[in-house]
């Protein structure tokens, strides 16, 4: 294969993989919207169209991956970021998976309920740490920038501390209480949501470690600092 075929791959892999990103910030913002008022059937509609186009996307990407390194034999840098396009594309597929979730979660939700004000602003703020994480870990790999991808894996730290309290504030807040079927779906709810989200934060966190991985030829995981 010339070096043009081998940039037009690495081109149509780089097309694929940013609207595959995009897609996935997509629905970011679409949770975001749900959780202020999960009643616009619209939104729910088109997240659960996004999640098809990111599955077909991430069927697609690994096939051509499977097409680059058979057609051409990358030496290393290339194959590098070859191996690191199938691990982020994997993980922005769990994630997809992952944000679906938490919109059926929160279609059948009590939102207003005045019990769960406190853990609803605590999800609210443990979205915003993983919104961040994950765009931050998007350009980080787009820009190949490991500066932004180890602030990424320490802001992670956060994200887990506010997972503990929500599971502790739902347990302190209804102990010893006789609730109602729409109270513990709704404590049910926001726990599984909390969960998601903590999902989340790993996944970015996979994304800054393979960008790590792409720009100084380290692997990180696994504790292996």
């Amino acid at each position: 294969m010339t070096i043009n075929m081998k940039n037009k791959q690495l081109q149509i892999l780089l097309n694929d993989f940013e609207l595959l990103s995009k897609t996935t910030l997509l629905q970011l913002q679409i949770v975001t919207k749900l959780l202020q008022d999960n009643k616009i059937d619209a939104l729910i509609a088109e997240a659960e169209q996004n999640e098809i186009i990111i599955d077909r996307l991430e069927v697609k990407i690994r096939e051509e991956i499977v097409f680059a390194i058979f057609q051409f034999t990358p030496k290393a840098a290339d194959l590098r970021k070859i191996i690191t396009y199938q691990d982020i594309t994997s993980n922005l597929e769990r994630v997809g998976d992952m944000l679906l979730n938490i919109i059926h979660f929160l279609k059948d939700m009590e939102l207003k309920d005045k019990d769960f004000s406190e853990i609803a602003k605590m999800i609210d703020k443990m979205l915003g740490y993983v919104s961040e994480m994950l765009r931050n870990a998007i350009f980080s790999f787009g820009n190949e920038d490991p500066n932004v991808a180890y602030e990424i894996i320490k802001e992670d730290d956060k994200v887990d501390q506010l997972f503990w309290k929500i599971k502790i504030s739902l347990q302190q807040t209804f102990a010893n209480k006789q609730l109602s079927e729409e109270k513990i779906q709704n404590i049910i709810n926001f726990d599984s949501i909390s969960h998601n989200l903590e999902r989340i934060g790993d996944s970015a966190t996979n994304i800054a470690e393979a960008t790590i991985y792409l720009t100084e030829g380290k692997d990180i995981r696994h504790g292996n600092k």
